[in-house]
């Protein structure tokens, strides 16, 4: 038995079939499915009741269930601690940030470190949502800033940093007729993202599962373009070329907008918003390193805000501060 086998058994449990499973891992479903029967037979007997609806616990499944709970806690705790030793001592904290994130904060949080009079160090990862929330889980990261739809509460403690605004967001291209017509515009009505060819994540993404949220509170459904590979940096390759639109929020396409490249129309009626939170692990402790990198990320969140890079509402309160 390996803590994989155990991480499969309670994915598989939680999600209620080895196919969801697969799907939350990002792992071939046969892959899943043969660690669990070297498992059973480790186990000597069966411990899920397989049937074309899923999979339930037998007797015996119920009582490994319990103790699974049990090795995982261990093992993530033990994996917290001697992080935690490690990083107390160089002073180094990880945070993992989503690509579009990323775009706004990662430059100024690094100045803002290198700065800094002390000796804190900054290892910044980007992933898709995910991948993040599983980085943390796993404590390969100390910090995650995440979107509220991939959250979980129950392993992770969250805090608000900024309700982002959600723009449509368009290659400035002459040529396009689409273009031609909203290039005066600031705005635009959930409804008539329907006439434009998006570019969007899968549902696996906290950006898809956003989208699908106000497709169905709307009921207006959106032409999605399966073509897109779901990767930030492609996508706005693909939206410079003409290639279709995309949703996003500013601080995905700042730099573009400065640039003259994209045009980006705030979504309205109904307003389209999502919250930004900076997490960490329920089952570590903190270090000093991370408690003073979080007051880093909240002073680079609230300067990027000022900016106008990152526009949206401030979710705590900030004093003042010189923004370059």
């Amino acid at each position: 038995m390996n803590s994989k086998q155990l991480q499969y058994f309670l994915t598989t449990l939680r999600k209620g079939s080895i196919a969801a499973a697969a799907r939350e891992l990002d792992i071939a479903q046969p892959a899943i499915s043969q660690q669990l029967a070297n498992l059973e037979r480790e186990m000597g007997t069966p411990l899920f009741q397989r049937s074309f609806k899923g999979v339930s616990l037998t007797e015996a499944g119920e009582v490994f269930a319990k103790h699974a709970r049990r090795l995982v806690d261990d093992i993530n705790a033990a994996k917290a601690d001697l992080q935690h030793l490690v990083a107390e001592q160089s002073g180094t904290v990880k945070v993992g940030m989503l690509p579009s994130i990323g775009n706004v904060l990662s430059m100024s949080l690094l100045s803002e470190v290198k700065k800094s009079a002390s000796k804190l160090k900054l290892d910044i990862s980007t992933g898709p949502s995910y991948s993040v929330r599983g980085w943390l889980e796993t404590n390969q990261i100390d910090i995650a800033i995440t979107y509220e739809q991939d959250v979980d509460a129950v392993s992770m403690v969250c805090e608000p940093l900024i309700e982002e605004y959600m723009y449509l967001v368009l290659g400035v291209n002459d040529q396009s007729d689409l273009y031609q017509k909203y290039q005066d515009r600031n705005t635009i009505k959930f409804w008539e993202l329907s006439q434009f060819e998006l570019l969007t994540p899968g549902s696996r993404d906290a950006l898809g599962m956003l989208i699908a949220h106000y497709e169905k509170v709307t009921g207006v459904a959106l032409r999605h373009n399966t073509a897109y590979s779901g990767q930030l940096m492609t996508g706005l390759r693909q939206l410079l070329q003409g290639e279709g639109a995309m949703i996003l929020p500013s601080s995905a396409i700042f730099h573009l907008e400065e640039s003259g490249l994209v045009k980006a129309l705030k979504i309205e009626q109904p307003e389209m918003r999502r919250q930004v939170l900076m997490a960490t692990n329920r089952s570590g402790s903190l270090t000093d390193a991370s408690i003073k990198m979080r007051d880093v990320i909240r002073r680079v969140t609230a300067c990027e805000q000022e900016l106008n890079h990152w526009r949206g509402d401030l979710k705590y309160r900030q004093p003042s501060i010189a923004c370059a």
